[in-house]
């Protein structure tokens, strides 16, 4: 099977939602015993921001695949994958600062994310090196659109990490 642009463009919502469902069901459980592991830790950064419930947590989790998705359908109908490149490039990232060496090394122990993140970096790897090939990006073109992703995925996170715990309590009002 041949590798092309219009198959790639669809792997970041998959990814994430298999990564994301870890979260998701781990997450809250985890965040109630957060203090007493944070007692070793000194970090400013909260897992899981404001969020205090499941639906709070699953309600940023659906925005963020939204976005993916949008991104996605665009570079699919478009041919203009930048930002999905850059994306791709930020969901690396993430896996691998906030899961794979946050949890292991930071906290020294199991964060929500840290199972699926060890197994999903490597097909996004794979998928980030098999579109450079066919993307064509210059080294610059390329910086470009990782310097983007990662700032439009660090802004949304942080206004997610910010109105989680608002967002959990609009349900039960």
């Amino acid at each position: 099977m041949s590798v092309n642009i219009e198959l790639l463009v669809w792997l970041p919502p998959l990814i994430f939602i298999l990564h994301d469902m870890e979260e998701i069901i781990f997450g809250m459980a985890w965040k109630k015993h957060e203090p007493n592991i944070k007692k070793h830790v000194s970090i400013k950064f909260v897992p899981f921001g404001t969020a205090r419930d499941t639906a709070g947590f699953s309600a940023c989790v659906y925005e963020e695949l939204l976005i993916l998705t949008v991104i996605s359908l665009f570079s699919s109908l478009t041919g203009h994958c930048g930002l999905w490149f850059g994306m791709m490039a930020a969901n690396c990232f993430h896996l691998i600062v906030l899961h794979i060496v946050g949890g292991s090394v930071v906290y020294r122990a199991y964060v929500p994310g840290l199972v699926t993140a060890c197994v999903t970096v490597i097909p996004c790897i794979w998928v980030l090196s098999a579109s450079e090939h066919l993307l064509h990006y210059s080294v610059l073109e390329m910086s470009a659109w990782i310097f983007i992703g990662i700032i439009v995925a660090m802004v949304n996170l942080h206004i997610l990490h910010q109105f989680a715990g608002r967002i959990g309590n609009m349900g039960s009002r």
